[in-house]
């Protein structure tokens, strides 16, 4: 009898598909308004040998929006805007070298997080208000109202021009804007102030870093109607007896009535 070795090499097929480790989580978060930001990293293995094993990564829906490198590092190509979108599902697909590559993908969840990029916006840019003269102090003859699409905007109001302060106040929370004083034409003429005047109003965030917001504010006093007085006259006439008189005399007696 006689032995001999034999050597036998088993060689590779690509016959397994990259795999994703979800250890490494799949919820990411970035912040708005910055480009090539870290937003996460994935890895994939292959256990196919050579290039059967080596493992690529595509972004599959948003590639104008985030890139990833041959490691797995996911960052952002372009700033976002969480006021336009504020999540993202990213699709990563991993397929190895092969000339018919086999593929696999994961899904990463992106939240996009605000920073304070917006400054307020009234409900109108311009605001056209009539208040009757002589109406009493305290009156409200506006109610202003703002929004601000950054989260968590605690928005408070003011009045810039200063002129305006000695005759409006402006409720800094509700955004009501009342009277300081009774207004008539008399008293805003010796104050130099017009029957119809403007100013600015602001909207102002708290801490924020953005400038307010303006809007425009016109106020015409008006003139109640004035009641007017009638006078109506009702005369009779009586003759004086001849005796006191010479010739025919008449007496006229009247009355005025409102």
């Amino acid at each position: 009898t006689s032995t001999a070795t034999v050597s036998i090499v088993v060689t590779d097929v690509n016959d397994n598909n990259p795999t994703f480790d979800i250890t490494l989580g799949t919820n990411f978060t970035v912040q708005e308004e910055k480009a090539n930001l870290f937003v996460g990293q994935v890895n994939a293995t292959d256990p196919d040998d050579g290039v059967n094993g080596q493992v690529y990564y595509r972004i599959v829906n948003y590639p104008d929006l985030f890139v990833i490198s041959a490691n797995g590092s996911i960052y952002t190509r372009r700033p976002l805007d969480r006021e336009l979108r504020n999540h993202y599902s990213i699709v990563v697909e991993a397929s190895d070298g092969a000339v018919d590559p086999r593929k696999t993908t994961l899904t990463v969840s992106v939240q996009v997080l605000d920073i304070d990029d917006n400054s307020p916006v009234f409900s109108q840019q311009d605001y056209v208000v009539n208040v009757p003269e002589n109406s009493p102090v305290g009156t409200v003859v506006l109610k202003l109202t703002a929004v601000d699409a950054d989260l968590f905007s605690n928005i408070t109001y003011r009045i810039k021009t200063e002129s305006a302060r000695q005759l409006f106040s402006l409720n800094r929370i509700t955004g009501e804007l009342a009277l300081l004083q009774t207004l008539d034409f008399e008293s805003l003429a010796a104050m130099g102030v017009e029957a119809s005047f403007t100013f600015q109003v602001e909207a102002v965030v708290q801490g924020g870093v953005m400038p307010p917001g303006q809007a425009t504010v016109t106020v015409h006093i008006t003139v109640r109607a004035q009641r007017q007085h009638y006078l109506s006259v009702l005369c009779s006439q009586t003759p004086l007896p001849h005796c006191c008189s010479g010739g025919a005399a008449l007496i006229s007696n009247c009355a005025v009535t409102h």
